[in-house]
């Protein structure tokens, strides 16, 4: 599918829903978050609206105050499709507000249908049979909360880059939740099954910048994930407006660290001690990286953690969170003290 910035998508409204079976319910939403996406997110849109179903699907669009004319492209199209395109826009940026941010990601999923796919306005699929497939897929797979394909990579120009380094496979919800299997954002399909505004979830779940790494270990409490070859390839685009890949490596380090520790605080809460020290243990490896040490091994924080996380402080259920970003941030330093001494 070849970039075209701003022209709306050719087929009509009607032409798009008329195989759908129940157009007054959707069985499934597209989810698309976007932010001065201006030279990229009609081809997003069209990508999305390519889609040849015999079931209803909506888009759910969050344009997160664009300054650059994305919102006004957004507004033709949601003019175009007033049964299919859902916008939502902001006044003030929301990612830039953080934890006080509105929770707009627990709101989308309040409002979403049975299925769920994700795809940012920078990036875009190449497959109208994609959601087909997928949601067929699904519905005669019960034990599966999510299924997924392979993506590319591009630049601003259209120009490849690479393929992504992702090695696909199926996966057990277990290895899920342990992060031993990659899911590109834009390629899944999964179950609307978590609910964002529960308390202690909706908490962490605005202080987790990682926040598809944290979906996946959700999902994996609910089923498995599936890997589907048969799909073409969705597009992931570099360029120098996107949030996370212009990020440099030692940054993402020390985003991946900060997430990993509050996904850890979180499942401390829930009780999952394993899962807490799993979490923490990546942490402070990520924490180390970024502090240009050696790549010190996993396991050498494994045995750190589950002692810092033993059984001992799980009390009935509940937890006792003894430690700090200060305290690892504290043992990191030592770490680095004690290299340069050696």
């Amino acid at each position: 599918m070849q970039q075209n910035k701003h022209n709306l998508y050719h087929k009509t409204e009607s032409e798009i829903m008329q195989n759908w079976s129940n157009r007054s319910e959707p069985i499934l939403s597209i989810i698309c978050i976007t932010y001065n996406h201006i030279d990229f997110i009609a081809q997003a849109l069209n990508s999305f609206l390519e889609q040849e179903t015999d079931f209803g699907f909506e888009i759910l669009i969050h344009d997160d105050c664009s300054t650059d004319g994305t919102k006004e492209v957004i507004e033709q199209y949601a003019k175009k499709y007033p049964n299919i395109i859902k916008a939502f826009y902001e006044e003030v940026n929301q990612y830039q507000q953080g934890i006080n941010g509105r929770n707009f990601n627990a709101e989308l999923h309040k409002i979403a249908a049975k299925y769920i796919a994700l795809c940012e306005g920078d990036d875009y699929w190449n497959d109208p049979k994609k959601l087909q497939i997928q949601v067929d897929f699904m519905e005669n797979n019960p034990n599966y909360v999510v299924c997924y394909h392979s993506c590319e990579v591009i630049d601003s120009y259209g120009n490849a880059i690479k393929s992504s380094d992702i090695k696909y496979r199926d996966s057990s919800g277990y290895d899920m939740q342990r992060l031993k299997v990659g899911l590109p954002t834009r390629c899944v399909v999964y179950r609307n099954v978590i609910d964002f505004f529960e308390p202690n979830l909706s908490s962490y779940s605005r202080k987790i910048l990682n926040a598809d790494t944290f979906l996946w270990t959700l999902l994996g409490e609910y089923g498995d994930a599936k890997y589907l070859k048969e799909i073409k390839p969705a597009v992931y685009r570099i360029h120098k407006g996107g949030v996370w890949s212009m990020v440099d490596e030692k940054e993402r380090f020390i985003i991946h660290s900060k997430s990993f520790f509050n996904m850890s605080e979180y499942f401390a809460i829930k009780g999952n001690a394993e899962l807490a020290s799993f979490f923490l243990s990546l942490s402070m490896s990520n924490l180390i990286y970024a502090s240009s040490l050696e790549k010190i091994r996993y396991s050498d924080f494994a045995r750190v953690s589950k002692s810092m996380l033993g059984n001992k402080y799980i009390m009935g259920g509940g937890f006792d969170f003894i430690i700090t970003w200060d305290i690892i941030s504290t043992t990191i330093q030592s770490f680095k003290i004690n290299k340069r001494a050696s």
